[in-house]
């Protein structure tokens, strides 16, 4: 059926997209709280067993939108981040580093501010809870704030929350997770680093490409790591060169997925995920306080901190840049709505405390707090900040001096 111009518009509206997500968020709220509340459950925690050892992970209705409609959304992030390597931000290679060391930087500050808080305490083992960023949220939370946001730092947000999202997986794997397979694991490397020199030495079609990010999937999934993240490899992995009609079919996929994931797959995953069910005995096990407190002082303080430091430390050493219009304060802003997630941090909340559901009702509820915060005090940070300039972040090897701070 063809599309009316407005009606594309809509489809590739981001904010559009972000007002939908914001919705689905209410459902899932109202849903879970409301007088269908024990529905909530019952429709995403349905067993959903495949009986193979390699979904041994996906047990559920939500487990299988996390892991695999989410694959779709991942591959739209993929597909965003190819371009704008090869046309934007990212083509420069000091640009890429910063969100990268952003990114480890808010994962070592979210980490070190809840083990502060949770020293010595029952909740402790839930140092890893408030480290990763839901790329989702995220993104949406930057589209709401519209014109105010300076170009750049979607970018920079969006590189910063996969990197976020792969070492997030990584502390998973390694820290909390019993099912990890080393063997699929190694696998799942060996197929990506030979699509990589594939790519390098033939034409890959775009189905190849597609087809192995399955496969790619399937090896993750038996590695007892974050399949969806196969997606990311697939998106950056489509062929880009432009093809007798001129068009790159990277772009045209983008063109023909984006609207299926922020219209469909994200809004099913808000409302599959954002429905914490609020109780007075939230706060009432041993522990419960201090673990509600640090997951939402680390969510806001330990990602902002960390982010912004780990990215002051890259400029000033001369081995990064900002992206152009965005400044310094905008990456503040950026830092604090990097403080939004709530999936990979339920789980491993589930896993660190597996015998205490107080301390992880303590876990949603500081998860849901801090995310709320964040959003608040990175959105006020972007408006007062303004769009940002026009000209380039000064840098040391252009000036030959170390680079003022433009707040």
């Amino acid at each position: 059926m063809a599309t009316t111009p407005r009606l594309r518009r809509i489809l590739h509206s981001d904010l559009a997209a972000a007002w939908i997500l914001v919705v689905a968020v209410g459902v899932a709220l109202v849903w879970a709280n409301g007088s269908w509340a024990h529905t909530y459950d019952s429709v995403w925690l349905r067993p959903t067993r495949l009986g193979h050892p390699a979904f041994a992970g996906l047990t559920t209705v939500r487990n299988w939108v996390n892991s695999g409609l989410m694959a779709v959304f991942f591959l739209v992030v993929g597909l965003e981040i190819g371009r704008e390597r090869r046309h934007g931000d990212l083509a420069d290679g000091r640009t890429a580093v910063v969100p990268v060391a952003g990114a480890l930087g808010g994962m070592l500050g979210a980490g070190l501010v809840y083990a502060l808080v949770n020293h010595g305490r029952p909740g402790a083992p839930g140092w890893g809870i408030p480290m990763a960023t839901d790329i989702a949220f995220a993104l949406g939370a930057l589209a709401l704030l519209g014109r105010r946001v300076p170009a750049g730092l979607r970018v920079f947000l969006l590189t910063l929350a996969v990197a976020d999202d792969i070492g997030s997986v990584v502390v998973l794997a390694v820290f909390y997770s019993s099912r990890t397979s080393v063997p699929a694991l190694v696998g799942a490397a060996v197929l990506a680093v030979g699509l990589v020199l594939l790519r390098r030495t033939v034409r890959l079609t775009t189905a190849v490409v597609l087809v192995a990010g399955v496969v790619l999937w399937v090896l993750l999934a038996a590695g007892g790591v974050e399949p969806a993240l196969a997606g990311v490899v697939a998106g950056l992995l489509v062929p880009a060169r432009p093809d007798p009609s001129g068009r790159e079919p990277a772009e045209r996929l983008e063109r023909r997925v984006a609207p299926w994931s922020a219209f469909v797959v994200l809004p099913v995953f808000a409302v599959a995920n954002a429905g914490i069910t609020f109780h007075a005995q939230m706060l009432a096990g041993s522990g419960a306080t201090a673990v509600f407190a640090g997951v939402a002082m680390a969510r806001v303080v330990g990602k902002i901190g960390g982010i912004t430091l780990a990215c002051l430390v890259v400029v000033r050493a001369g081995l990064g840049r900002l992206p152009g219009p965005v400044r310094w304060r905008h990456l503040v802003g950026g830092a604090a709505v990097a403080g939004i997630g709530f999936t990979v941090p339920l789980l491993i909340a589930e896993l660190a405390f597996v015998d205490r559901p107080r301390l992880v009702s303590a876990a949603e509820l500081g998860l849901f707090a801090g995310s709320a915060v964040a959003f608040a005090v990175g959105a006020a940070v972007l408006v007062w900040s303004g769009p940002g300039a026009t000209g380039p972040e000064p840098h040391p090897s252009d000036e030959g001096d170390e680079p003022p701070i433009p707040w």
